[in-house]
């Protein structure tokens, strides 16, 4: 009997307090990092999407930061490429964002063969296809050296 009133007491208990631990736990969809917060190389780094920062939901700029923090690490051309997306990112429309993440999602339920086929078709539409010789930074020498780009 006094074992059933322990465990009956432990579970009220519980109970009331569950409710508690909820609601203080952060909602991952609201911003949680202000931008000062940020250290000097992180706002630097992610200066593109500052006007959005404090509409962002916490999980994404929790993800923003950790690339961030990644970003010294990086090879050049790395750097280049996430610059690149960052701006474009900044530059997209809420609409276009959701569009964007919609392709990605169909784009990984593919299988690899067929990723890397579409991945080239828009490098060629996009004007950066290149054979395995050849990286972006021999193009650009190239054409700067008055031949004619392939």
């Amino acid at each position: 009997m006094a074992r059933q009133i322990a465990v009956l007491t432990l579970a009220a208990v519980l109970a009331g307090v569950a409710p508690l631990a909820i609601a203080a736990s952060p909602d991952p969809n609201a911003p949680q990092t202000p931008w000062a917060r940020l250290s000097p190389e992180e706002r630097r780094i992610l200066g593109p999407v500052a006007p959005d920062w404090e509409r962002m939901p916490g999980y994404q700029q929790q993800r923003l930061i950790s690339s961030a923090r990644r970003y010294p690490s990086m090879q050049p051309i790395q750097k280049e490429r996430y610059e690149e997306r960052i701006r474009d990112w900044a530059a997209m429309t809420p609409r276009q964002r959701e569009a964007a993440r919609e392709a990605y999602q169909g784009l990984r339920k593919l299988p690899p063969e067929k990723q890397h086929e579409l991945r080239e078709r828009y490098l060629q539409q996009k004007g950066q296809s290149r054979g395995p010789e050849e990286g972006p930074r021999q193009r650009e020498r190239r054409q700067g050296e008055g031949q004619n780009p392939r």
